[in-house]
């Protein structure tokens, strides 16, 4: 079992899981990212990930605390590393669907989402309900940003969220 259902067991085993009493660590955003790419994919394109992330310089990334000073460095050399090895699968792999989807999320964005899950890890610890709704609503609305093609035609990544409506039901 080298996929996102072994990384989760191994995570969860190491960092502990969510409503536990363990220190947050770079290793439960791991889990949780891992948890939600599951819900979305499954086993799809998860080949050799678990194997990443048993790696000894890995493994050290993965047990700076949420608080460290160091959580920032940590996360983003593994968002680094982690897009180097999706790179290097998808050459080794040129037909092969999953690596070539990894090598396709930069560093920059693993980072970006890594700091993302960990603001959610910790809202969710401290039990801060109303700011952990509005980051998830603030999340989804990035989901629904457009972008620009290189033919200059815009496309949305989801669709626009519904029109407010009044009591009457109508628009507004």
């Amino acid at each position: 079992m080298n996929d996102r259902s072994g990384l989760i067991e191994d995570m969860q085993r190491l960092y502990g899981k969510s409503g536990d009493d363990a220190t947050r660590t770079l290793g439960n955003v791991v889990a949780e990212s891992a948890i939600s790419l599951r819900a979305l994919y499954g086993e799809k394109g998860s080949e050799g990930i678990r194997e990443f992330f048993q790696r000894p310089e890995i493994v050290k990334l993965c047990d700076v605390p949420l608080d460290s000073p160091r959580f920032n460095e940590a996360c983003n050399e593994l968002a680094t590393r982690e897009h180097a090895h999706w790179a290097a699968q998808a050459q080794a792999n040129p037909d092969a669907p999953g690596p070539a989807a990894g090598a396709a999320i930069s560093g920059t964005f693993r980072n970006y989402i890594q700091q993302g899950v960990a603001t959610v890890v910790r809202m969710h610890d401290r039990g801060d309900n109303e700011n952990l709704a509005s980051t998830v609503a603030g999340l989804n609305a990035f989901s629904r940003q457009t972008t620009t093609t290189t033919t200059g035609q815009t496309k949305n990544s989801a669709p626009p969220p519904a029109a407010p409506t009044n009591p009457t039901g109508r628009t507004l």
